[in-house]
C-alpha cells in the first residue's frame, strides 16, 4: 500500500498545480469566446423557472472551458436563471462569465481522460472504508485506486471524513472522485454520467 500512497500523492502533486492553472486561464478565455457562443438544439422551457433553457456552447477552441451538460445558460431547472447575479438571469453576459469562469471553471475537464475517470471503463480496489460520507456517524477512511481496462491508466482518489461535533467534521477529498458504490450504477442512460472529476478539498470545519 505504500507504493500506492507514494503514487497517489505524486499524482495530486501535479495534478494540483494543473487544474489551478486551467481554472486561472479561465478568465482569459471564457470572456474571448463567449460573443462565439453556439445554440445547439430547440429551446426547452425550464423545468422550475419561466423561460427557456438552450444548450450554448462555447466553440471548440475553448471547448476545455464549456459546459457540454449544461452550457452558459446553466441547469435545466431554471435555479441559475432565479439566483444568477445580475439582471435579464441566465441571459446575462456576466451571468454567462459567472457560470462558466467562476461557478463552473474549465468544467469540461471532467469529460476528459486525464482530468476524469470513466467508471464504466476501469476496474478498481479500495483500502478502508467502502462507505465515507459527510453525514453524522457515516465517517471514515478510503483510498481508491481505478484503472483504466484498454489504457492502464491509473486514477487515485483519497476521501476522509472525521466528525468532530454533532454537526461539523474535517473533510479531505483528494484526487479523483470515484467511490466504490460507482461501480454498482447504470450508465446506458447517460453515458456521460460516468465520468467522475478530480477534486481537492480541505475543510475542517464543513457542515455535515
Amino acid at each position: 500500500m505504500t507504493s500506492h500512497i507514494l503514487r497517489a500523492a505524486l499524482q495530486w502533486a501535479l495534478f494540483l498545480p494543473l487544474r489551478l492553472t486551467l481554472i486561472l486561464l479561465g478568465f482569459l478565455v471564457v470572456p474571448a469566446a463567449l460573443p462565439l457562443l453556439a445554440i445547439e438544439g430547440p429551446a426547452i422551457p425550464f423545468s422550475q423557472a419561466p423561460g427557456n433553457w438552450r444548450l450554448a456552447k462555447l466553440p471548440a477552441w475553448a471547448w476545455l472551458w464549456s459546459n457540454d451538460r449544461d452550457g452558459a445558460l446553466g441547469d435545466k431547472r431554471g435555479w441559475w436563471h432565479l439566483n444568477a447575479p445580475f439582471g435579464l438571469g441566465a441571459y446575462h453576459w456576466f451571468s454567462q462569465l459567472w457560470w462558466l469562469a467562476i461557478r463552473n471553471p474549465a468544467n469540461n475537464m471532467r469529460f476528459h481522460p486525464w482530468f476524469s475517470c470513466p467508471v464504466a471503463e476501469c476496474d478498481y480496489r479500495y483500502w478502508g472504508d467502502g462507505s465515507v460520507e459527510d453525514r453524522p456517524g457515516e465517517g471514515g477512511r478510503r483510498l481508491l485506486l481505478a484503472t483504466h481496462k484498454a489504457t492502464g491508466r491509473r486514477y487515485y482518489g483519497f476521501y476522509g471524513v472525521w466528525q468532530w461535533s454533532d454537526t461539523r467534521a474535517l473533510v479531505i477529498q483528494l484526487g479523483f472522485k470515484p467511490e466504490p458504490s460507482d461501480w454498482a450504477e447504470d450508465y446506458s442512460s447517460d453515458p456521460t454520467a460516468q465520468w467522475k472529476g478530480l477534486t481537492f478539498e480541505v475543510n475542517p470545519w464543513k457542515s455535515i
